[in-house]
C-alpha cells in the first residue's frame, strides 16, 4: 500500500502515489449523535485543492450536526428503501404496498440497489435506470409510477436526516410516444374469429367474452360461476380482480347483468364440464364461487397478463400482428360499443351494458346514434355480420 503524505497546507488531505501519478484524498474522524466515533475518506481526486474542498464540504455537515447524512455513503438504496418499507406499510392499502413492491422488485433494485444514498445523481439515475426502462419500449405511465415510488423513497432519506436534498429532483420523465388504439374493421373481426375459434377453450372463452359483451378485463377475471346463468342467457357481473385480488365492482354502475348469446353460452357450458373434469382428477370441486378462468395444471385463478398473452398470439396466428399493441383487451370494450352504436342501438342500452353512470358518460366518449329497440345485445352484435 502506497504511503500516505499529509499535507502542511490543506489539512486532513493527503497524496499517495499511484501507477498513474499522484492522487489526493482527504480523511475526517467525526462523532455521531450517539459519541460513535466514525471515519470518513475519499481518494482519487487529481489535485489537492479538490479534496480539500470536498471536506470542507462534510466538515459543514458536521458543524451543522447533520452527521447521519454523513453514513448515507455507507447505506444503499436497497437498504434504505428496506427501511422505509418497514416503517410505512402498515399506513397503506394493500394496492399501495403491492404497488411499491412491484415498483421496487421491477425498476429501482436491479438498476440502483447497490448504489449508496450519496453518490446516487441525477445523471446515474438516468443512465441506470430510466434509459434502460426507455429501451424496453415501456409506457409513461410505468416510468412515471416507478419514478413517483422512487422520489417519494429518497424524500423520506431527506427528512430522516440521510441526505440534505434529494438529488433527483427535477429529472424529466422523457415522453415514450404514444400506440395509438384502434378497433378491428369488420374484415379484420371476421378473420380474427375465424382463427379465434381454432385457439383453446379457454382463449375463445376470455376473448369472446370481452367481444361481446364489452365486459372490463378485471370484470372478466373476477367471473365465479354462480355468476353465470346459462338457462336465460345472463352473466351477473358484480366483482373485479387483479393482482390486488377479489374485490367489489369499480363502480355502484359497474354492478349489472349483460346479455349473452348462444353461441357463447355453449363455450361456458363447455368451459364448466372441461374444468369439472380437471377439479375431479385432483380430488376438488367446482364450487359456485370457483373463479370461471383457472389454470390447467395448479387450477389457481388465471390473472390479466394471460388474457394479454392469449390476444397477442390470437393475433399473430390470424395474420394480424400488426394489430399488436394497438388492439388491447379493453380495446373490445371500445369496438363493442362503436359497433352497436353505428347499428344505431340505443345510446341507454349501451351505456347500461358497459356499466357507466349515465349515457352522458358513454356520449362523452362514443357519437350518439339513432335509438332501437332493447334486445339481447349480444344477439345484436353477432347479427351485424
Amino acid at each position: 500500500m502506497s504511503k500516505l503524505n499529509y499535507s502542511k497546507k490543506y489539512n486532513s488531505v493527503f497524496s499517495y502515489s499511484t501507477k498513474g501519478g499522484v492522487k489526493y484524498g482527504y480523511r475526517l474522524n467525526y462523532y455521531d449523535d450517539l459519541h460513535k466515533r466514525h471515519e470518513r475518506q475519499k481518494r482519487g481526486f487529481t489535485n489537492p485543492q479538490s479534496a480539500y474542498r470536498e471536506s470542507l464540504g462534510v466538515k459543514v455537515e458536521i458543524i451543522n450536526n447533520e452527521t447521519n447524512a454523513l453514513n448515507a455513503e455507507s447505506i444503499t438504496v436497497k437498504q434504505w428503501s428496506k427501511r422505509f418499507m418497514e416503517a410505512n406499510y402498515t399506513h397503506w392499502k394493500i394496492s399501495t404496498l403491492k404497488d411499491y413492491q412491484s415498483r421496487l422488485r421491477q425498476y429501482i433494485l436491479p438498476s440502483l440497489g447497490d448504489t449508496s444514498l450519496k453518490r446516487l445523481t441525477k445523471s446515474k439515475y438516468q443512465t441506470l435506470m430510466l434509459n434502460p426502462m426507455i429501451e424496453q419500449g415501456l409506457k409513461r405511465w410505468t416510468i412515471r409510477g416507478a419514478h413517483k415510488t422512487l422520489m417519494t423513497i429518497i424524500n423520506a432519506a431527506v427528512d430522516e436526516g440521510l441526505l440534505t436534498k434529494n438529488p433527483l429532483s427535477r429529472t424529466p420523465i422523457p415522453d415514450t410516444g404514444h400506440i395509438e388504439k384502434r378497433i378491428m374493421s369488420k374484415a379484420e373481426l371476421q378473420k380474427f374469429n375465424y382463427q379465434l375459434d381454432q385457439e383453446s377453450l379457454t382463449t375463445q372463452l376470455m376473448l369472446y367474452t370481452l367481444e361481446q359483451t364489452g365486459m372490463r378485463q378485471g370484470e372478466l377475471m373476477g367471473l365465479q360461476w354462480q355468476d353465470i346463468d346459462l338457462d336465460n342467457l345472463k352473466i351477473h357481473i358484480k366483482h373485479t380482480r387483479d393482482f390486488n385480488g377479489l374485490r367489489t365492482a369499480k363502480t355502484p354502475n359497474s354492478v349489472r347483468t349483460v346479455s349473452i348469446s348462444t353461441s357463447l353460452a355453449k363455450i361456458y357450458h363447455n368451459a364448466y364440464h372441461e374444468q369439472l373434469e380437471l377439479f375431479f382428477k385432483h380430488g376438488l370441486k367446482v364450487k359456485p364461487t370457483t373463479f370461471v378462468l383457472t389454470s390447467k395444471h395448479r387450477l389457481l385463478p388465471l390473472n390479466n397478463k394471460y388474457v394479454s398473452l392469449k390476444l397477442r398470439n390470437t393475433l399473430d396466428h390470424a395474420k394480424l400482428d400488426y394489430l399488436i399493441g394497438h388492439f388491447t383487451a379493453h380495446t373490445f370494450r371500445h369496438q363493442y360499443a362503436s359497433y352497436l352504436l353505428n347499428s344505431g342501438v340505443a345510446v341507454s342500452e349501451v351505456s347500461a351494458s358497459l356499466g357507466h353512470a349515465s349515457p352522458e358518460v358513454t356520449l362523452s366518449i362514443y357519437t350518439e346514434k339513432t335509438p332501437m329497440k332493447k334486445d339481447n345485445l349480444a344477439d345484436k352484435f353477432n347479427n351485424l355480420w
